[in-house]
C-alpha cells in the first residue's frame, strides 16, 4: 500500500487491529477535538496584530518633531590663505571651521593635487594635528603627514573630543620640503564625525 497517498488511504489502513494514529477518533482519543482546536483558532483571531518598533532614526516625540539623535556628516575646512594652494611664497596655510552644533570628529580626509616637479617630492603635514579648541588630537605634539589620511587610507579612524557649538576646529598645515618656481600644492580638508540634531 502507499504510505503517500491520500489521508483517506492512511485513515482507513489498519494496522494490527487498529487505525493509523490519524482523523477524529484519535484525536478525540487524546484529548484534541474540536472544542480544544476551536479555542485555539479564536485565540489566535484575537491576539493583536504585532506592531514593530520604528527604527531609532524614525522615532518622534510628536508628529514633525524628532527625538534627539545624530548624525554622520562631513565638515569642510576652510583654508585661511591662497584657498590651500602652497607655493614658493606660502608655506604655511591654516585650515578653519566654526562647529554649528555639537560635533564630535572621526575621520580627517585629505586631497591634494600637485603641479611641478618640486610639488612631487614635497609633504603637506599639520602642526599637532587637528585642534578642537585649543586642544591639539594627537598622542604626541609633532608634525604629522596629512597625505597619510587620503580617501583610500585604511585604519586611519580617530575619536576626538567634542567641538562644542562654536567651538573651532584648525589645522595649522605646511609643506616640507618648501616649493620651487611657481610648482604648487593643493590641498583640501574635511572631517568626518557625529552631529547632535
Amino acid at each position: 500500500m502507499d504510505l503517500m497517498g491520500s489521508g483517506d488511504e492512511l485513515d482507513s489502513y489498519e494496522l494490527e487491529g487498529g487505525t493509523a494514529l490519524v482523523g477524529d477518533d484519535v484525536l478525540g482519543t487524546y484529548g484534541i477535538g474540536d472544542d480544544v482546536l476551536g479555542a485555539i483558532v479564536k485565540a489566535i483571531q484575537r491576539r493583536a496584530p504585532m506592531v514593530r518598533p520604528k527604527p531609532r532614526w524614525r522615532r518622534q516625540l510628536a508628529p514633525g518633531v524628532p527625538t534627539p539623535d545624530y548624525g554622520v556628516f562631513p565638515v569642510p575646512l576652510t583654508p585661511q590663505t591662497n584657498n590651500g594652494t602652497f607655493t614658493a611664497a606660502i608655506a604655511n596655510i591654516e585650515y578653519r571651521a566654526v562647529a554649528q552644533v555639537p560635533f564630535r570628529g572621526e575621520r580627517l580626509l585629505t586631497r591634494t593635487a600637485r603641479v611641478g616637479a618640486s610639488a612631487a617630492g614635497s609633504i603637506p603635514f599639520a602642526q599637532n594635528g587637528v585642534f578642537i579648541g585649543i586642544r591639539p588630537q594627537v598622542g604626541v605634539l609633532g608634525p604629522m603627514a596629512l597625505e597619510d589620511f587620503s580617501a583610500t587610507a585604511f585604519g586611519v579612524r580617530l575619536v576626538m573630543q567634542q567641538a562644542t557649538q562654536g567651538a573651532e576646529i584648525r589645522v595649522f598645515s605646511f609643506v616640507q620640503p618648501l616649493l620651487a618656481g611657481t610648482d604648487t600644492l593643493t590641498m583640501s580638508l574635511q572631517i568626518l564625525g557625529r552631529v547632535a540634531r
